[in-house]
């Protein structure tokens, strides 16, 4: 695949909601979050038009065996349109948890966790990973290695769980008011 995921708006466009970090989306650079797909095209094949299709039959358009090329026609959210060409790779979700290393300088040792987005279990059936878990588990197993500190790098990550985010806010400062959330009307 190429990693995006996809999802039909009410007036039939496909939308892309996500990129997978270090997927082959992500790592050719020009296909966004929010850019609409309007063609599909395999190789140098004549495009196919995709605008009113089911989401599961133009996912069915872009997959296809690795190393081969699919072109996309999207529309950016700035009104301008361009033709993407992505060569197809393995997409491995794996990539997107959390992951720790132990950097040595100077005779100090600092933890560094990277955590590209922040992920939960949004089925509600239990047993999937959550972000603000993974971390935890990561921040226990660098202190435990006896680290002098701990670096979380958030670069490139574009959000997700929020619930997360403050289980991960509380692993580093405690208790205490992290965010506040603010609904329309008088609540």
């Amino acid at each position: 695949g190429i990693g995006a995921s996809l999802q039909q708006q009410e007036d039939g466009k496909i939308k892309v909601a996500a990129i997978i970090t270090r997927s082959p989306s992500w790592k050719q650079g020009h296909l966004k979050a929010e850019d609409i797909i309007e063609k599909v095209a395999q190789g140098d094949q004549p495009a196919v038009d995709v605008e009113g299709m089911e989401t599961e039959d133009v996912v069915k358009l872009i997959r296809g065996p690795k190393d081969t090329e699919v072109r996309l026609t999207v529309k950016h959210a700035d009104g301008t349109s361009e033709v993407i060409p992505i060569v197809r790779g393995k997409v491995d979700l794996e990539d997107t948890f959390a992951k720790s290393a132990i950097i040595e300088n100077k005779g100090k040792k600092i933890g560094y966790i990277y955590l590209p987005e922040f992920y939960a279990d949004f089925t509600g059936e239990g047993g999937g990973r959550r972000s603000g878990q993974d971390v935890a588990n990561e921040v226990t197993r660098l202190k435990a290695e006896g680290v002098d500190g701990i670096v979380l790098d958030l670069r490139n990550n574009g959000g997700g769980s929020l619930t997360d985010v403050v289980d991960m806010a509380g692993i580093f400062i405690g208790k205490g008011p992290v965010v506040q959330v603010r609904a329309t009307g008088n609540q």
